[in-house]
Formats: C-alpha cells, structure tokens, sequence
C-alpha cells in the first residue's frame, strides 16, 4: 500500500514538473504505416499552425516500426493552439492542440491520417468528444445536417472556455450563419478566451462580415518595419487614417503626396491622428525601399506590410490605394475616402466640427 502511495506520488511529481516547464509529449503509433505507394511513411513533421492558416514547420521525428515521437517546449505564455503532424499522401494530416501534458495518437492506417484517436490533454479531449459527436450523425439528408449542426452549437457552446469553440465557429459554423446570428456566436464565447488569437480571428470575421460606416472596423495585425507588430487597438482613442497601399501602385504614389501634405498638419497633435500605411507590397524590400524613397520614415507615422495579406482580407482592400478613416473609438467614418477629401474632413475635426456623427444616425 505504502509502495503505491510512493509511486503515484512520484508520477504525479512527474506529471506536474513536465507541466511546469510547459512540455507536449506526443507519443504517436500508426498501425498500418503503408502510403499509398505502398511503402511505409518514414518521417512525420510537427507544424504549427497560427490563427490565418500559415503553417511552419517546428520539429520532425523519424519512424519506426509505426511509432514516432515529438517532445516539444512551449513559449513562455504561448496559448493553445491547434498544431498538424504533415509527412502523409496528398497534404493529409493529424490536427491535435499543443499544450502541457503528454499526448497519445493511434492512427489505424497512414493513409487515413484524419481518423486519428488524439487523447490525453483537456483540449485534445474536448476535441475528440467534438468529433465523436459529430460522426453519430448521417448527414446525407436534411434532417440529419439540422441534427449535427444542432448538436454541433450545443456542444461549443457548452465549452464556451476552450479555444475548440472560436476556432470551430468560425471556420465550420459562421460561414452558413446570418450576420446576427455570428455576431450573437462571439459574444457567446467566455471573457478569459478574450486575448486568445482564436477569438480575435472570429471576431475580426464577424466585424468584416459587417464592415460599414458608424460600426467596428477589425482589429489587424500591423507588422512592422522591425519585425514587431501592433494591433489597431493600440490606437484607441486617437483618429486613425489607415493607408492601404503599394510601392508599385502609381496612384498609391500619387497619394503619398497628400497624406505627406497631412502629416504636416498633425504632426503635432499626435496624441490626436495617426497616420498608418499598411503596404499589399508581396516583397517587403520593396516596402522599405519605398518607405524611405518617399519620404514616410516621419515619427509617428506608422508603416507595416503584410506580405501574405491575411489581416488585409478583412477589408477587402485588394486594389489601392484605400484610405479607411476611423474614429477614436474604433469605428469607420469612411471605407474608402478619397486623396482630395481627407484633409479636409481632418481640419474639421480639428476645428471641432465632428460632421461624421451625423451620417451614423
């Protein structure tokens, strides 16, 4: 009795340490490891997965006799998100969540990576019963598609706290919902998933599906010319007018001159107006080049390229230039102001004319 006490003491000591230091052990075994080519699958990769679908490879791990091996560290704070295992035919996967904890995988056969068992940590868990839930259902027909997308909510709502849920509703519930109804799904999700990228990609969907004058613009990521980034909430309280542009755009440079003209007049009322030139450059030597060519380099004008154009999609913005003018709360006053206005809808306000209250009533 005294020896069993001793022992599960020290797994637990074990268990507990491993998730101090914020390790995932993924311990996986494919029954029958045969691709399609009939030979066995000798390498598997870990690849981590961020919340706009861009993949990077973090660690791979060898085979054999269908087993294979991932001890991963986690970034101090990082938070659980879902990850890949790639190495099998046609881009087929594993999905499972990265966090503390040791994590088993049983894959019947290589070339049916997606029926995967994943068990073993609270999220890997929750998915799996997701899952579960989900297969009971035939979904051939119409009443067995409105029994699994019942019982789909129902069970994310349920877990309101997991990242499964803003993950899940936006890419598998959100897409056949009305604008209502999606808005109604993130105010559902609970408060401390708030800071999680999850949410935010969910929410930021939400706000483009409603983008329009007098509502919430998408809080985007800004990446910037010292490879740190900044979200449009960092601005909070000042007037923001937010340049899509491109240095190949000829009319983009053309713009240049005017927000160049704008500038001069906030430049000292920088606790009021922020300038921000969010490039759709695809190389961001081009970018910087431009940056410094034209004259933007100023203090407090910010400057960030998304060379994917990921946060850019939120707006639609595929041509430019597009100046979007946005009030101190974070609404939109204009979605696609022209050169010739902005300056003179800036020194209203400077003049305390707030015009654009009354075209949101």
């Amino acid at each position: 009795m005294l020896n069993r006490l001793i022992a599960t003491i020290i797994s637990f000591a074990a268990f507990m340490a491993v998730n101090a230091q914020g390790i995932c052990t993924i311990n996986g075994h494919i029954t029958d490891s045969k691709l399609e080519n009939g030979k066995a699958i000798k390498k598997v990769y870990l690849m981590r997965t961020d919340e706009f679908g861009r993949q990077t490879e973090v660690a791979e791990a060898k085979v054999k006799k269908g087993n294979y091996t991932f001890s991963y560290k986690l970034a101090q704070n990082e938070p659980v998100m879902m990850y890949t295992i790639t190495g099998f035919d046609k881009n087929n996967c594993i999905e499972l969540f990265i966090e503390p904890g040791e994590v088993t995988i049983n894959t019947p056969k290589a070339i049916e990576p997606g029926k995967s068992k994943v068990t073993g940590t609270i999220t890997n868990d929750t998915y799996s019963e997701y899952k579960d839930i989900l297969e009971k259902y035939e979904a051939t027909d119409a009443a067995g598609i409105i029994k699994k997308e019942s019982e789909r909510i129902k069970f994310l709502i349920e877990h309101n706290a997991s990242p499964i849920t803003p993950l899940e509703m936006e890419r598998s519930v959100m897409p056949y919902t009305t604008e209502a109804y999606a808005e109604q799904m993130v105010n559902s999700i609970a408060m401390e998933l708030h800071s999680h990228p999850y949410y935010t990609s969910f929410r930021n969907a939400m706000l483009a599906r409603n983008l329009k004058v007098g509502n919430e613009i998408p809080d985007i990521v800004i990446p910037m010319v010292n490879g740190t980034s900044k979200r449009i909430t960092d601005y909070r309280g000042k007037y923001i007018i937010l340049d899509f542009w491109a240095s190949s755009c000829q009319k983009s440079m053309e713009t240049r001159e005017t927000l160049k003209e704008l500038y001069e007049i906030i430049k000292d009322k920088q606790d009021q107006f922020v300038i921000i030139s969010l490039s759709l450059d695809s190389n961001a030597d081009s970018w910087k080049n431009a940056i410094q060519s034209e004259g933007m380099n100023k203090e407090g004008w910010v400057n960030g390229c998304d060379t994917t154009g990921t946060t850019i999609k939120f707006f639609g913005a595929k041509n430019t230039p597009r100046i979007v003018f946005v009030e101190p709360e974070g609404r939109a006053i204009s979605l696609n102001m022209s050169k010739n206005d902005i300056i003179e809808r800036v020194e209203q306000i400077l003049m305390g004319d707030l015009y654009y209250l009354d075209q949101e009533k």
